[in-house]
């Protein structure tokens, strides 16, 4: 959901984050694309693109994939999908109203039947439901599940991560802050008809409804829940799998839904996979020595192994990479002193040395002088015109008032991993430097997000990956002060930015809105509001009889259509 990655995360304030389903083609030679066709009795998606012929490289139904991951994730309620780690499992229980294309540049329906009507000068969404889709305890799905899934969304009871997203639908706010009992702006006009009423037009509402904070739950279900906390264990939705088990630290279940709605283009259910199975618990380098004995299908690769396996001439065929539409970054809460010092937070903008940070990583990435990744439209590479430059971090920060360096020890949470790891002792030999003695907080994901996320943190390294193809994905949901302190997790605060914000994303034409996000990111940089590091190269290991590709823009893989040569798989590891 840019969700606050793997690495950071956010919650709603006006603002975003879910990560984007990514349903489509995975590793067929031929190239599948997810598609709605509109037939005589509605609408249904297959994939389609050239068929392959039967043979090595048509996809093969049966296999489990075998996935891995360092920690558990926060959530499988879409509630609180505000993270990389719960949206790679929630995509495969759960569907959206709408989702992303293959590209991750374009909306497409998914349980709606087709794009929605829009009327009232760009105010009102009309969807209509697919006929016929079932949740996978075989309840049908109805108008009444959509309109349910909203009004818990904003709930209070609820406190959503993602609420803040939707703002933009009357009444939304007005639930979460327990003004009203129902969302106004959501209502049933059939028994497969919903109409969304917004306050104002906003260019980004079809983007948020692709969110997984989006995905529709079934109301009888969840309502009957003894405690609606109980659907992170027992997740149950509409999608390609089925949730059998979480064991906190070892493992998680998924299996194939017999009854998924979606076909590929010769007329074969999917999913391919019998299930996908997440191992947990274990870091990055146990992960890299199971990879290679062969235990588990994907890896990452350790920083210290890296010049091996681009070495290896076997194990870099497996290699699979993407150059990610997200930034890391280094910051400090503004409301906690001695930091809501302007020229003290400009300071730590000149005083880090990111070119080194990422000679430590084997230059796994792109420097960031800016907010915006590189295939974010509007994307200017320095917009303030910031270099590295310690002796004028030394005097900012004797102009702050602290030529002798800041008294005491400042702790810096961020997420543990062997990177984090090497970046933060680096980080705090260079703030060293300049007089800033910070004290290393390295912990699990999910206790890193339910610090920051409350603003609780005096500094932090953060990450933040594309949810949608839009500047205010990553301008307006990380420094609009309503997305304190969920998702503006230094505190940045900037009437002008905000009153700004608020009015680009009404613009329908986003070309006329670039030149003000690009203004505003100039001015969110000079206000120091966060020390941007660099863009990922996300760079993984697959075993070669697992076919699934990665999306070209998110860290995720497309399970929908992934596929496994169980023949390939049985030689290679003799099972």
């Amino acid at each position: 959901m840019g969700r606050l990655e793997n690495f950071a995360f956010r919650k709603g304030g006006r603002g975003k984050r879910g990560r984007l389903k990514k349903l489509a083609a995975a590793g067929v030679a031929a190239g599948l694309l997810l598609v709605t066709v509109v037939t005589g009795c509605g609408s249904q998606n297959v994939a389609t693109g050239p068929a392959s012929a039967p043979g090595a490289n048509a996809p093969q139904r049966g296999g489990t994939f075998i996935n891995w991951m360092k920690d558990d994730p926060r959530s499988l309620d879409p509630a609180h999908c505000g993270d990389t780690q719960s949206y790679d499992i929630q995509l495969n229980i759960y569907d959206g109203l709408l989702t992303f294309d293959q590209s991750g540049k374009k909306v497409i329906p998914d349980l709606a039947s087709q794009m929605p009507t829009i009327s009232n000068n760009g105010k009102t969404y009309t969807f209509e439901l697919r006929k016929g889709i079932k949740f996978q305890n075989g309840d049908p799905l109805t108008a009444d599940d959509v309109v349910y899934t909203f009004n818990r969304l904003a709930a209070k009871s609820i406190a959503s991560e993602g609420e803040g997203y939707f703002s933009m639908i009357k009444g939304m706010d007005a639930v979460n802050q327990g003004k009203a009992t129902t969302v106004s702006g959501v209502v049933k006009k059939g028994d497969y008809t919903v109409q969304f009423d917004l306050s104002a037009p906003n260019r980004t509402f079809l983007d948020v409804m692709a969110l997984p904070y989006a995905f529709i739950l079934d109301k009888k279900y969840t309502s009957a829940l003894s405690s609606q906390a109980d659907l992170s264990l027992k997740p149950m939705g509409t999608g390609p799998f089925k949730f059998v088990s979480w064991k906190r630290g070892q493992e998680i279940k998924l299996v194939r839904n017999n009854d998924y709605f979606m076909k590929d283009a010769a007329g074969r259910r999917l999913p391919y996979l019998d299930g996908i199975t997440w191992k947990l618990g274990y870091d990055e380098s146990v992960a890299f020595l199971k990879f290679k004995n062969k235990e588990q299908d994907y890896t990452w690769i350790p920083a210290a192994d890296y010049v091996q396996v681009m070495n290896d001439a076997v194990l870099k065929k497996d290699v699979v990479s993407i150059v990610q539409n997200d930034f890391w970054y280094f910051a400090a809460n503004e409301k906690v002193k001695p930091f809501n010092n302007k020229k003290l937070l400009l300071a730590l903008e000149y005083g880090i040395d990111k070119e080194a940070l990422l000679k430590l990583i084997n230059n796994r990435g792109v420097i960031a002088n800016g907010i915006l990744p590189p295939n974010m439209p509007g994307y200017k590479q320095n917009p303030a015109g910031f270099k590295y430059d310690l002796a004028k971090a030394k005097s900012l920060i004797a102009e702050a008032g602290y030529a002798n360096g800041l008294p005491g020890e400042y702790p810096v949470i961020y997420r543990q991993s062997q990177i984090t790891n090497t970046l933060m002792v680096n980080i705090q030999a260079q703030l060293a430097k300049l007089g800033i003695k910070v004290k290393l907080d390295a912990v699990p994901f999910p206790q890193y997000l339910d610090v920051v996320t409350q603003g609780k943190a005096t500094l932090l390294l953060g990450h933040w990956a594309q949810d949608y193809p839009d500047p205010d994905d990553f301008l307006n949901i990380l420094f609009n002060t309503s997305q304190i302190p969920s998702n503006n997790l230094q505190c940045y605060s900037n009437p002008k930015v905000d009153a700004q914000l608020n009015q680009l994303c009404q613009e329908p034409d986003l070309e006329k809105a670039i030149p003000g996000y690009q203004a505003v990111e100039k001015t969110i940089l000079q206000d120091g509001a966060e020390v941007p590091l660099y863009h990922d190269k996300a760079e993984y290991l697959l075993q070669p009889w697992v076919h699934a590709q990665l999306h070209p823009v998110f860290p995720y893989f497309y399970y929908l259509t992934a596929w496994i040569d169980q023949k390939a798989e049985k030689q290679a590891t003799g099972k």
